[in-house]
């Protein structure tokens, strides 16, 4: 019995990338609004004598709105793939002997991809038409340039966890050192010692809280960032070896076959 594949629809939306980031940033604007009104943020920041809990914050909203800004840009280049797509990609049959676009460069939007495109077309162009065009190099810039900056974001979300776990040492420092001293027959000693130990515990454990929630969020926005650009060049990828290459290399070829004709002429 032969067993067919269905392909999963891709869902076509020209912003689709733009509303996931906006879902899940909504949701964390809910969550800290949340935590504003009932006082939680506030009591972290206060109860944090070392101030790393507020500097992992900010931290961590910068960060993010730097990821977002990548968001945007990777949100426009997936809006212009689509453009790309439905340019070069023949709908009906009788027009694949030529396809809009693949031939001629100008005729697309600007954008990453017609710029990638204008790429193979130079380099076939240099190559004194040779035909078997490989585009892989130009593949692995293309794919540098989509991730460009996104390392930061990574960078970021590690050293937020470091942070955190720093905390923890410095709570625990912090909550260990008066038991050093302590004279265990003086009552007011030990009652600050106790208060000291409750705050060193409050360090480590809202610095560790801080540290772990925003590296968990910012690794949720890189993750999103990944699969964008492992999209943008899975789609390119196959535009440019179904459609586009083979335009490129039958025009060198007859671009070949002219000039021989015309040096037989001659």
């Amino acid at each position: 019995m032969r067993l067919q594949r269905r392909a999963r629809p891709r869902v076509d939306s020209r912003h689709l990338l733009l509303l996931k980031g906006f879902l899940i940033w909504m949701v964390v604007a809910v969550a800290v609004l949340a935590a504003w009104h009932y006082g939680l943020l506030q009591e972290v920041w206060r109860t944090d004598s070392t101030g790393l809990s507020l500097g992992i914050t900010l931290v961590f909203a910068g960060t993010a709105l730097r990821g977002s800004w990548h968001v945007l840009r990777l949100s426009r280049a997936l809006n212009h793939m689509a453009d790309v797509e439905r340019l070069v990609r023949p709908d009906d049959s009788a027009q694949r002997s030529r396809v809009a676009g693949a031939e001629d460069v100008s005729k697309l939007p600007d954008g990453c991809i017609a710029e990638h495109v204008r790429h193979l077309q130079i380099k076939a162009r240099l190559g004194g038409g040779r035909l078997g065009l490989d585009q892989s190099l130009l593949l692995d810039a293309f794919e540098a340039d989509l991730r460009r900056g996104q390392e930061f974001g990574w960078f970021v979300a590690d050293l937020l966890l470091s942070l955190g776990l720093l905390g923890t040492v410095i709570g625990f420092i912090l909550m260990l050192g008066p038991i050093s001293g302590l004279d265990t027959t003086d009552e007011s000693a030990i009652k600050g010692a106790l208060a000291a130990m409750s705050g060193g515990m409050a360090v480590a454990l809202y610095t560790t809280l801080t540290g772990l929630v925003g590296g968990m969020l910012l690794k949720v926005q890189g993750f999103l960032l990944d699969g964008a650009v492992q999209e943008l060049v899975g789609r390119t990828t196959r535009l440019t070896e179904v459609f586009v290459l083979p335009a490129i290399e039958r025009n060198q070829a007859m671009t070949t076959i002219e000039r021989i004709q015309h040096d037989a002429a001659a």
